[in-house]
């Protein structure tokens, strides 16, 4: 499907992209790996005929062959693998966003569609080595399910910081407005108002809140009876909003 034409993106943000210089320095050495037991296998094959006859051409390159064939579904899956990695980016314009997914799907979020960010990390290791942090952003949308960003995309930092400055800039100041009008305001599982703090089964007046604090992907609110209630930021929306409301106008 052809490309609308969207005017030209501000920045590109890919998972993996592939250039030319990787045909050469990624995939002619692999080529050469796979093609190798092949080119011996053949070779073992016509010097077992020479030399002893059929049955040793039969069977002295079967193996070599095997593991030369083996080599090219590893090959080919790499490939498959690689290649889906390059069709998958992301685009930022000055209307919004383009999400570009293999075999030509993609969705186009104008920056007025959306309502929210959940911005986590999660630290993840293999019993108890090589401690890795991956970084999660998802946007929600009035026209579309969840979005979420492949926490493998290069340069998801830079990326988290251009989307929250294009919908936080839009999207606080009616926040704000909302809240001294004395609406009630979501922010996924918390939501707040000039009167109180609601949760999903619960609402908790301000004089009863001693203070909040973010720690380790938690957002602790802590209250005055010395308790504290826990929430993962993974099920808030716009957490810094949230905060910075809390902080500034209660």
């Amino acid at each position: 499907m052809k490309k609308p034409d969207l005017g030209s993106p501000i920045t590109k943000y890919f998972l993996k992209e592939l250039r030319w210089s990787d045909l050469l320095r990624v995939f002619l050495p692999l080529f050469l790996v796979v093609l190798a037991p092949t080119i011996y296998g053949f070779w073992r094959t016509l010097y077992g005929y020479s030399n002893f006859g059929p049955a040793a051409a039969a069977s002295w390159g079967r193996t070599w062959f095997l593991i030369g064939g083996i080599l090219v579904l590893f090959l080919l899956f790499y490939s498959l693998n690689r290649l889906k990695k390059a069709h998958t980016w992301i685009e930022i314009y000055q209307w919004g966003l383009y999400f570009h997914y293999p075999l030509g799907r993609k969705k186009l979020v104008n920056w007025e569609d959306i309502l929210g960010l959940t911005s986590y990390s999660v630290n993840r290791s293999f019993f108890g080595l090589g401690k890795k942090t991956g970084h999660h952003l998802i946007l929600h949308s009035r026209r579309f399910a969840p979005i979420l960003c492949h926490p493998g995309i290069k340069g998801l930092g830079g990326l988290k910081k251009n989307i929250k400055k294009q919908v936080y800039g839009r999207i606080q100041p009616k926040f704000l407005q909302a809240f001294k009008t004395g609406e009630v305001i979501p922010f996924g599982e918390v939501s707040l108002s000039k009167r109180s703090l609601f949760l999903p089964k619960q609402e908790i007046p301000w004089d009863y809140l001693e203070g909040i604090s973010v720690q380790k992907g938690i957002f602790i609110i802590k209250l005055t009876d010395q308790n504290q209630i826990k929430i993962p930021i993974r099920r808030i929306q716009n957490l810094e909003i949230l905060v910075h409301l809390i902080k500034t106008e209660i």
